[in-house]
């Protein structure tokens, strides 16, 4: 092999070994997040807050809040891609119109249709005021988010980012998340433990080793002129 292609595979490999490293330091990252999330939810489980006091925070995300308001009638969502026990389905969010602003709702998992074009037929919200009682959750966003749902016509929905939700209520929403059924199902704080970000942390790390080994036998063979 010539010098200049031995030169091009060497670019190659440091490039290929340069994402792997960062994908790497990446996973560690996503680890600690993961670490200081599950401490703040131990340590602020079974504080209540009032709305206000959750508004005044940068990360309010763990505590129990009590709100009152009335629901936006035609407002229900679903949230796609919310797996249970092993079966896929939704979460139905719905808007608490508050004295301080539009707060999403999430009211619990919903079994998917075998037919895609179906979503659950759920119980009619009540038209009064109404006092709720829940924990405060991060707006769920999917692991590789390209953007919101411009179809705000669909009550189907990818993500809960506060302006995608208030694309399809019209108004703005609080950044954050009201969830009412903290004692059903199997929901955690974090779809993937640190523990696993961990683990592929050093899987990226290895395979980098591995490419580097690889290259500096090939390297060290001799070539021709």
């Amino acid at each position: 092999m010539s010098i200049g292609k031995r030169s091009g595979l060497l670019v190659l490999t440091a490039a290929i070994s340069g994402l792997m490293v960062f994908m790497g330091i990446w996973q560690l990252s996503r680890a600690d997040e993961k670490r200081v999330l599950l401490e703040q939810w131990q340590q602020r489980s079974g504080i209540r807050l009032e709305l206000k006091e959750a508004l005044a925070m940068d990360q309010p995300f763990g505590y129990e809040l009590q709100a009152g308001g009335v629901f936006l009638a035609g407002g229900e969502l679903f949230l796609d891609n919310q797996i249970e026990n092993g079966r896929p389905g939704y979460r139905r969010i719905v808007p608490l119109q508050t004295a301080l602003g539009l707060l999403a709702v999430d009211t619990g998992w919903w079994p998917a249709s075998a037919d895609r074009r179906q979503l659950p037929v759920t119980p009619a919200l009540d038209d009064g005021p109404v006092q709720l009682t829940g924990v405060l959750v991060r707006p769920w966003q999917p692991p590789l988010n390209f953007g919101g749902d411009a179809h705000t016509e669909s009550r189907r929905v990818v993500s809960l980012e506060s302006e995608l939700l208030a694309a399809h209520w019209g108004q703005p929403v609080l950044p954050m998340v009201l969830k009412t059924d903290m004692n059903a199902g199997q929901w955690q704080p974090v779809v993937m433990g640190p523990e696993k970000h961990f683990g592929y942390a050093v899987q990226w790390f290895a395979m980098t080793a591995a490419i580097w080994l690889a290259a500096i036998w090939w390297y060290r063979r001799p070539y021709e002129t």
